[in-house]
């Protein structure tokens, strides 16, 4: 009788514990090549902004903890040709050329995947009494959060298209 009760017993309690399990949405997150910022998607990008802010400069290296892989890749391949000198030059992080003197990136709290791989967030720039908004792509590679590309939503004039990945493509 006690061995027909365990008997039973465990597999029940092995289907209890399958149903209580949670496996997340994406089991890999990919990985990652650079050295890597803490913090969410939103602190991570804020740290970016107010690093920029901070040193005024398109140092791709400096800049290479907060950026994805791809896009450091593309930076740096960018870098290289004549063709995005203007843009690279003047502030490819936003959608102006002059860079901005502040920023403020939204909070992801509102955001109800925690499984997601990438979150677009607003950004609110000023310089002087000059505001506008850009959108920047946090995307996750491994346990890290990076900036993956910029929309320029504050008006281009600068950018030869309406992301940063697309003014860094080869056209």
């Amino acid at each position: 009788m006690r061995y027909s009760a365990l008997a039973l017993a465990l597999p029940c309690a092995l289907l209890l514990s399958a149903c209580t399990t949670v496996t997340p949405a994406f089991k890999d997150i990919g990985t990652r090549n650079g050295p890597c910022v803490e913090g969410g998607p939103d602190t991570v990008a804020q740290k970016f902004y107010d690093a920029r802010i901070q040193n005024r400069n398109n140092d791709i290296t400096a800049l290479r903890p907060y950026l994805s892989d791809d896009l450091a890749h593309m930076l740096s391949e960018a870098s290289r040709d004549n063709s995005h000198n203007a843009l690279l030059k003047s502030d490819p992080f936003s959608s102006r050329s002059t860079p901005p003197d502040s920023a403020s990136v939204a909070s992801a709290s509102t955001i109800p995947n925690t499984d997601a791989r990438n979150i677009p967030l607003r950004v609110g720039l000023k310089q002087g009494s000059d505001s506008w908004q850009d959108e920047v792509l946090m995307i996750r590679e491994g346990q890290c959060w990076a900036v993956d590309d910029v929309r320029y939503l504050g008006g281009n004039a600068h950018a030869p298209a309406g992301t940063l990945r697309q003014s860094l493509e080869k056209r």
